[in-house]
């Protein structure tokens, strides 16, 4: 069963960074969406925050849900003049507890400019405290230098990659970068067995960018027209859709007839 991750970027608004006209609540969305991808992408069930909710409804959010780990996303600030590196908090000393946060401390410590990277427990956060879940409180980075400010907004997929990496670990999950993947239909088209349909309605048929009407329409095929599909998915609007030969797109399979 696919272990479940909750994020919960900042909602704090009010912290500007150094450079970039930027607070930490809207680059702590980045990151979260960032990591989200990348979780998603490796086979964890994962939810993010609403933007802005308050933290008492992440908490019973993340409950429900029954996220394995809770993780709030923040970034750090002190004096203005120390870049100080990757904290990571947690509960207890426990190696429950102290595990997952090491494993992210490893692989995110690794890439951020500070060096005085850490896990310590601070149990008097309420995102540590109050959720069901063990939890990881990721602060990434010092946002109140340059240094820090600019690692931060150029590095946002760059963290999200180095948190799922380092849960990864933790749960003896693969890691699948992002380039090394495949699309599902290109995988499929190796081994699918290409047909012509004949479109049927008195209308035609729309073309559409992608396997359903959530894509947008590059074009359309009249009625009685003979096409040579070579891969089929499920999507939105239609039972099957088939992707065109010549590369135009998808059509819905339900409007023509095989020949």
């Amino acid at each position: 069963m696919a272990k479940k991750i909750y994020l919960s970027p900042s909602t704090q608004s009010g912290n500007t960074y150094a450079t970039g006209n930027t607070n930490e609540m809207a680059q702590c969305e980045k990151i979260a969406d960032a990591a989200a991808e990348a979780l998603k992408r490796c086979g964890f069930e994962v939810k993010v925050g609403k933007a802005g909710d308050s933290m008492a409804n992440r908490c019973k959010e993340s409950d429900a849900f029954n996220a394995d780990i809770h993780m709030p996303i923040h970034t750090n600030a002190y004096n203005g003049k120390v870049t100080g590196g990757t904290r990571i908090f947690c509960y207890s000393s426990s190696a429950a507890n102290t595990a997952p946060a090491k494993a992210v401390l490893k692989t995110l410590g690794a890439i951020s400019p500070g060096t005085a990277d850490s896990v310590s427990v601070n149990a008097g956060l309420y995102e540590v405290n109050t959720p069901k879940a063990i939890t990881v409180y990721v602060e990434c980075e010092f946002h109140d230098t340059k240094t820090g400010s600019d690692w931060i907004i150029k590095n946002i997929k760059n963290i999200g990659e180095a948190i799922c990496k380092g849960l990864c670990s933790h749960f003896s999950v693969k890691y699948v970068s992002a380039g090394s993947q495949t699309k599902p239909s290109e995988n499929n088209s190796a081994s699918f067995k290409s047909y012509i349909v004949r479109i049927t309605p008195s209308n035609g048929v729309n073309i559409r960018k992608g396997p359903g009407t959530d894509y947008d329409i590059v074009g359309a095929i009249a009625k009685g027209g003979a096409y040579t599909i070579v891969d089929e998915k499920d999507g939105k609007g239609a039972s099957k859709w088939g992707k065109l030969k010549s590369g135009a797109g998808w059509i819905a399979l339900d409007y023509t007839e095989k020949i």
